[in-house]
């Protein structure tokens, strides 16, 4: 009996001592005011807490809880603050807590990284900076995704560019338009560029920096590096262009030194020849530096005066000598600006960019530069390789460059900094191009077999008959085209630039067929692809005989779903419009 004592405690000994992976489920909240409550509903339920980007939760089980109201995708059964409670999964995405240390693992920050997620290719660059900045932090993104794989989707044609002289960077086999100086990039210039163990140096590191605001730097210390960052001739002609940023940023939550340094990679410092936007923008106009075209938005015949787009939103690769009209146009329709005064216009124009960014990427997990440039990131994998902000494979090293030198110039090195680093599979694999550069992916939108209709579903869109819906408030035909490049299809009518409304028609072909499709926005019955108070009257005035819709307008002005215009559609595009309910695309 002794023995099998003696054998049974050994045993226990041993299983402490020899480490496994052991996983914890939890999701992690990748939306801000995200409410956890204790009906899996948004209407008469408590709330037992409310949640912010990053913040945890223990999940009680995997599976989605039935909605009863408000978050039509699920809701996750979770524990908070020692209560049983319920989390939209809209606003949230499940993580796996590792606890396993790689034997490999020698010293003590190489064990801290293993435990983290971390795997061993990451951690000498992680490790020597970590030695340097005690106070940095970085948190592993586990994408999910092999390494070549990654590799082959972000080089299809036309989806990166780069402006170099290393032919084993450039893939001649694809051909199009692009900006003046850039050409196609190939697998070895995306493979380097893709890779994160490449940038793991103190001015690098900062293309995974957070965009979410840093809460231990201050505002005023936040104000003097945008000051730095922007240059004394933008600074000094536009001075109320710091404080815009500064309240935008603090009001949305969002990283000042990251929007500053966008700035500054998209228009530059100083003053431009007068044929680029950043020479329009600061053309002296009676010693008043702001916008003066002298020319008409087409759509409306109203001026473009005092229309500011500090973000280049709407320019597309080619654009160049139109890019600077594309850029305020952009802006004009959005109304980012013109009143006439500059303090004012100032503010919509960086309030509207900031919204911009925060809205399409950083709340939607890409939230550093790196996942801005490439969508890998876990949030949300039917956007995966799309929705990226800019086609220059080699901006993330720019606009960490210009963070870096300004938290330097600050004295900020040492501050608490937030690092989010995507993590591969097999990210030390080889990668070779084949001949010309050539990425033989079927990228130029060749046929590939599946139909629009199997394309359309397949970029994340819904299709009933040739109607196509689940399309983003605010999204462009651009937008669109580019879900559907990545799997195989495209959009072969219109601007691309024009923003999706209801009712617009457009053709889509798989390289061998073209079929027309109309989009439905809901809420948006004007067909302008904003939900605002003409959509509201509208809606109302179909209630009551005295308007009469379309059939796309019908199904835009159905937001609840259940096939009749009624007023609890109307209560739901009030409140979307008023911000306390999001309609489901």
């Amino acid at each position: 009996m002794k023995n099998k004592k003696f054998i049974y405690f050994i045993f226990l000994f041993l299983i402490i001592l020899i480490p496994g992976n052991v996983f914890a489920d939890k999701i992690e909240i990748t939306g801000n005011d995200v409410r956890v409550r204790t009906e899996p509903k948004t209407g008469e339920s408590n709330i037992i807490v409310t949640a912010g980007h990053g913040d945890t939760f223990d999940l009680v089980s995997t599976a989605l809880v039935a909605d009863k109201g408000g978050c039509s995708a699920g809701w996750y059964n979770v524990k908070a603050s020692g209560k049983n409670g319920y989390v939209c999964s809209s606003y949230a995405r499940i993580i796996e807590t590792t606890v396993v240390v790689d034997p490999a693992a020698q010293s003590a920050c190489e064990q801290e990284l293993s435990k983290a997620g971390f795997p061993k290719q990451y951690w000498s660059g992680l490790c020597s900076l970590k030695l340097a900045h005690p106070n940095w932090t970085f948190n592993p993104i586990n994408t999910g995704l092999d390494f070549k794989v990654a590799v082959e989707k972000e080089s299809a044609c036309k989806k990166n560019t780069i402006s170099t002289s290393n032919q084993e960077y450039i893939d001649t086999s694809c051909t199009g338009s692009f900006d003046s100086g850039y050409k196609a990039v190939s697998q070895k210039a995306v493979a380097y560029y893709l890779n994160p163990t490449n940038f793991f140096d103190e001015k690098n590191i900062f293309m995974f920096e957070s965009n979410y605001v840093n809460k231990n730097v201050s505002d005023d210390l936040y104000a003097s590096t945008s000051k730095s960052i922007l240059g004394t001739f933008m600074v000094d002609n536009l001075p109320s262009l710091t404080t815009a940023i500064n309240n935008a940023c603090r009001t949305k939550e969002v990283n000042q030194v990251m929007i500053s340094s966008r700035i500054r990679q998209e228009i530059g410092t100083g003053k431009a020849t007068s044929n680029t936007y950043a020479g329009q923008l600061l053309s002296c106009i009676s010693g008043n530096y702001t916008t003066r075209w002298g020319t008409v938005d087409p759509q409306d015949n109203l001026s473009m005066d005092y229309y500011y787009n500090f973000f280049n939103v709407g320019v597309n690769d080619g654009s160049n000598g139109d890019a600077a009209y594309k850029s305020v146009l952009y802006a004009k329709r959005h109304g980012w600006g013109g009143t006439g005064d500059q303090a004012k216009d100032l503010e919509l124009a960086i309030g509207g960019g900031v919204d911009f960014l925060k809205n399409k990427y950083i709340t939607v997990g890409q939230d550093t530069i790196y996942f801005q440039k490439f969508n890998t990131h876990p949030v949300n994998s039917s956007n995966l390789y799309v929705n990226q902000y800019m086609s220059n494979i080699a901006a993330p090293v720019s606009e960490a460059s210009i963070a870096y030198n300004a938290y330097k110039f600050a004295n900020m090195l040492n501050s608490p900094f937030i690092f989010n680093i995507p993590v591969y599979n097999n990210v030390d694999v080889v990668i070779e191009n084949s001949p010309n550069g050539a990425v033989p992916d079927g990228s130029t939108n060749s046929s590939n077999g599946l139909s629009t209709e199997t394309i359309i579903v397949s970029s994340g869109y819904k299709l009933s008959g040739t109607t196509i819906t689940g399309i983003a408030v605010g999204s462009t035909l651009n937008d669109i085209n580019n879900k559907l490049k990545a799997n195989g299809a495209s959009i072969t009518s219109g601007s691309l630039n024009k923003t999706a409304g209801t009712g617009m028609v457009i053709k889509i072909s798989n390289g061998s067929t073209e079929k027309e499709y109309t989009l439905v926005v809901k809420g948006d019955t004007s067909g302008d692809g904003v939900i605002n108070a003409l959509d509201l009257l509208q809606v109302q005035k179909s209630i009551l005989g005295s308007y009469k819709f379309n059939s796309a307008q019908m199904s835009a002005g159905d937001p609840s779903g259940d096939g009749k215009l009624d007023a609890l559609d109307l209560l739901q595009i009030q409140k979307h419009i008023l911000g306390s309910y999001k309609i489901t695309q």
